[in-house]
């Protein structure tokens, strides 16, 4: 019996070491240089101050007329699903987003939150995303990458990244991003 307490404790010694280790590395290569998720020279973030009850059209899908429907995809759907052929910039502006004046220094802080992790995304949604914030990422004035984000529930959505973006939208990313664009107001 003694023999199997020895055995017992060098495991989790040995375990305990190992994960000391593995520990040490991970932060190692949490370090290194990442990758962003687009190659953009500018950044612009467009921002609308809606919640989802404000902007509930009462009656059914035949009374929305087009525009109605357009904006709910944009606020809680998932258009765009691909780089638009017409300006996204335009179609946003008609739905009153407002762009926001974005400092090199906050584009840079923003490509570093939008940049490849190796972090584990494990999260679940239970709520209707109210993407609020749109970022689009240019490469010569030509939009090259889109992402929409929900603060209040953690949901994104990015189009047009050559990297996986599945890691993304880690709380405390989302909180950076969150501060990065709105520092002055409380997250909702």
């Amino acid at each position: 019996m003694k023999k199997y307490i020895f055995i017992i404790i060098g495991v989790i010694t040995f375990s305990c070491n190992n994960w000391e280790k593995s520990k040490n590395t991970n932060e190692k290569v949490v370090k290194k240089d990442l990758r962003p998720f687009f190659d953009a020279d500018k950044i612009d973030h467009y921002f609308v101050n809606y919640t989802l009850d404000s902007i509930i059209i009462s009656g059914g899908e035949s009374k929305k007329s087009k525009k109605e429907k357009e904006f709910e995809d944009i606020f809680m759907g998932y258009f765009p699903d691909s780089i638009p052929k017409k300006s996204f910039e335009e179609i946003l502006l008609s739905h009153n987003y407002k762009k926001s004046n974005l400092t090199i220094k906050q584009q840079k802080e923003i490509e570093n939150v939008f940049s490849e992790k190796d972090s584990l995304q494990m999260s679940a949604y239970a709520c209707v995303p109210e993407y609020r914030d749109i970022f689009i990422f240019k490469k010569k004035e030509k939009t090259i990458g889109i992402a929409k984000i929900c603060f209040k529930c953690g949901r994104f959505q990015i189009v047009g990244s050559k990297i996986d973006t599945q890691y993304f939208g880690l709380f405390d990313e989302l909180e950076k991003l969150h501060d990065i664009v709105r520092p002055t107001e409380k997250k909702t």
